[in-house]
């Protein structure tokens, strides 16, 4: 078990099957660290006290992570990935949403390749207009920045709203 910051209204217990099912689901193994904060925390709202992260300029506040057997299809993990339903969901085949800010800008994480294991930030507040921001190659974008090289980074990262 990690010393994750507890997530406040955390999501339903999960098992270990139910990792492997979304596993097999989406075809990959999730980072190590994704995978052990689903099956200690299983996602759920961030709480007041530990929700901003940074960002290239600036900060934002984290809302909520989705959760896997969430009985809230817009919270559950799994749905989040079979459904896109907002522009931004046009991610790279080694990419999932795995939570979202205050204002509805998606927390993704690179599932493969050289980015395995990263989080990345999909603003889809501020859709940068050509030549504003470089583009991101590899995930073919303007919209996007890294957050964190792994996920437990990411968790660790946030600090009080203030």
């Amino acid at each position: 078990m990690t010393n994750w910051i507890p997530i406040a209204d955390r999501g339903p217990r999960i098992a270990e099957d139910a990792v492997r099912r979304f596993e097999q689901q989406i075809g990959v193994t999730l980072p190590e660290n994704y995978r052990s904060f689903l099956l200690d925390e299983n996602g759920g709202y961030a709480p007041a006290n530990h929700c901003v992260f940074r960002l290239r300029k600036g900060s934002s506040v984290l809302n909520s992570l989705y959760s896997l057997d969430d009985p809230c299809e817009s919270s559950d993990l799994a749905s989040r990935q079979l459904y896109p339903t907002y522009p931004e969901n046009d991610l790279p085949p080694n990419a999932i949403k795995i939570g979202y800010d205050d204002g509805g800008s998606s927390i993704v994480l690179i599932l493969s390749g050289l980015h395995r294991g990263e989080v990345w930030y999909l603003d889809r507040v501020d859709p940068r207009p050509e030549g504003s921001n470089p583009r991101v190659d590899w995930f073919d974008r303007r919209d996007v920045s890294k957050i964190a090289t792994t996920f437990h980074e990411f968790m660790d990262s946030l600090t009080p709203l203030t």
